[in-house]
């Protein structure tokens, strides 16, 4: 098997739902992190909201509030210095999370053997009286075990900072969000599955609360309105938490001190500028800072005083689309290796349930040696449908479990406006519109180990066509029906190493199905081009001369995965999120 992976930790994070995306490239580390290391040791109140599937009361009755303390231990590196108005941007970021017994089985929905999640952590930054909340979102977790405790580690990108005059920068940990996800995990496959039947014994599939009922594993203890086979496990419900630090603590997470712009060393005061520290340090007079996130599409900014702050985008919604309808494609599915006496469960239309995320990224073209943004965060972008259609169970050889997931999905990316230089010298504009020609397919397959991988595939069929297309300003007609002559060969890779030498760490290029990440095509050829008429003219050579070959990418990063049918999960409410977008 060239996959593999762990249902207690990762893979059956999936579980809860069939993966949705298309496509990424990994978020790039911040490449001035180069102060020291430090790790610094935080407690945090935290007000937790649990769902009706949670433990907040016996009789269900909707949502409530729990406080509990959690330690927060934040590491991260910052550049030694820095020089007036401009940016630079502190090391990775990595916050860990820890509940107690007593309180991990408070917040969890009932049944949970382990969790995931994301958080956002707000950072306050300052530089003598100015001050701007610096909020750092998108970080993720991997699955971890919560029947002992929970201790969940987060790994991110940090934002930019820009300040506009010498001095020291502080940077102090703030508010901290969670959206914790509990997981049920399964240890065998349902009683009454029949291997290579496609379904159970009586004919009626599996995924419905009957089964989840009878089924004989950890499952058993999850919640049984969810839509996902007991074989694969499943979601047990969602909870979010707001977390402030105790009073009376240090908070600093790390200071860089700001040059003047002509590299004379001192602050505005006349006094040496201090060079990065994890340790307090007095606050200089004067200077203001400006907080602003990663390389992304223009996003709303907020001022106060002299601060500039850029805030993360938001989607507004919090619901999916109805299931989709249709099937995965079938020569794919026959194609993947799987271990003698795997149990088949598919799961009939009518029992098939909506998940929906967001994902943006890039489109790489390699004779023009450009990137397009592909569904950009700025201009109510697509969003990407799941629907989970069946699951494969069983063992390997070596008594470890095997697991598969099969989902269709799709994704009506609108069209990309893209600039580059032909030829290397010519300034071309053109519109490039990707369609796909039927569901995706959707694979997470693997097993479980102590040493592996986990891998996400999904394939498919897109239809490629350009128009609107400028050349040095002039426009090109290339009419209505510019297009490849065959469809793009879709197939979109995400890895997760979390395992693998990890030590149980989501690294930025690590892909979890539930809290996101990135995931790519590499080697992506486009066909020649047909159909370019300009003024009567044919200039399918000329396209397919400028763009067409070998060497091209898709590179996307996706959001948190929205399932709504399993109540209160939390990457629905309050809305769905957005991902951060990946560096050029």
């Amino acid at each position: 098997m060239r996959g593999a992976v762990n249902p207690r930790r990762v893979l059956l994070t999936a579980a809860t739902a069939s993966v949705a995306v298309l496509a990424g490239m990994l978020p790039g580390t911040p490449s001035a992190a180069s102060g020291p290391d430090g790790a610094v040791e935080i407690a945090y109140t935290c007000a937790f909201t649990t769902g009706s599937s949670g433990t907040d009361s016996a009789d269900g009755a909707g949502p409530a509030t729990v406080t509990e303390d959690a330690t927060v231990t934040v590491q991260q590196t910052y550049p030694e210095s820095a020089v007036a108005d401009e940016s630079f941007r502190p090391g990775a970021l990595t916050v860990e999370v820890a509940l107690g017994k007593d309180a991990a089985g408070a917040v969890l929905p009932a049944g949970s053997t382990s969790a995931t999640g994301t958080a956002s952590l707000t950072a306050r930054v300052t530089q003598g009286p100015s001050g701007a909340d610096a909020p750092w979102p998108g970080l993720r977790a991997a699955a971890a075990p919560a029947t002992d405790g929970l201790d969940l580690t987060f790994t991110g990108d940090a934002t930019e900072v820009t300040a506009t005059a010498p001095g020291t920068v502080r940077f102090d940990a703030g508010r901290l969000d969670l959206a914790l996800t509990g997981l049920a995990v399964p240890t065998a496959p349902p009683s009454d599955s029949t291997p290579g039947s496609g379904s159970t014994a009586d004919g009626t599939g599996s995924g419905a609360a009957a089964d989840a009922a009878d089924s004989t594993n950890a499952a058993d203890a999850a919640d049984a309105g969810s839509t996902v086979s007991p074989a694969a496990g499943t979601a047990t419900g969602g909870t979010t938490a707001a977390c402030t630090p105790k009073d009376g603590q240090a908070t600093l997470l790390g200071q860089v001190g700001v040059s003047a712009p002509n590299g004379s060393g001192q602050s505005a005061t006349g006094a040496p500028t201090p060079t990065a520290t994890g340790s307090a340090a007095p606050d200089p007079s004067s200077g203001t800072a400006t907080a602003t996130g990663p390389a992304r599409t223009p996003a709303a900014t907020s001022r106060r005083g002299t601060l500039e702050v850029v805030e993360p985008p938001h989607s507004g919604v919090s619901d999916c689309p109805p299931p989709l309808v249709g099937e995965p494609d079938q020569a794919v599915l026959d194609a993947v290796p799987r271990p003698e006496g795997v149990t088949p469960i598919v799961l009939p239309p009518d029992q098939r349930q909506a998940e929906c995320t967001f994902l943006t990224g890039l489109s790489n073209v390699g004779k023009l040696k450009g990137a397009a943004t592909v569904n950009g965060l700025d201009d109510h972008p697509a969003m990407t449908n799941v629907t989970q259609v069946g699951t494969w169970f069983g063992f390997q050889p070596d008594g470890s479990i095997f697991l598969e997931l099969d989902s269709i999905v799709t994704l009506d990316l609108p069209p990309a406006k893209s600039t580059f230089l032909t030829f290397g010298f010519m300034p071309t504009t053109a519109v490039m519109t990707m369609k796909q020609l039927a569901p995706l397919t959707l694979i997470i397959a693997g097993s479980s180990g102590d040493d592996y991988i986990t891998y996400t595939d999904v394939y498919g069929k897109l239809d490629l066509r350009l128009s609107d297309i400028k050349v040095n300003g002039t426009p090109l007609d290339v009419g209505s029906n510019c297009h490849t002559v065959k469809p793009l060969d879709l197939h979109l890779v995400g890895t997760d190493y979390t395992y693998k030498g990890h030590d149980g760490v989501t690294r930025p290029s690590d892909y979890n199905e539930i809290v996101g990440g990135p995931l790519h095509q590499d080697q992506l050829t486009i066909p020649p081009f047909t159909g370019c008429t300009a003024h009567g003219d044919d200039v399918d050579a000329l396209l397919t001369a400028s763009i067409s070959g070998p060497d091209n990418s898709l590179n996307f990063v996706q959001g948190g995965l929205c399932i709504p049918s399993s109540r209160d999960y939390s990457h629905c409410d309050p809305e769905i999120p957005y991902p951060t977008p990946p560096h050029r």
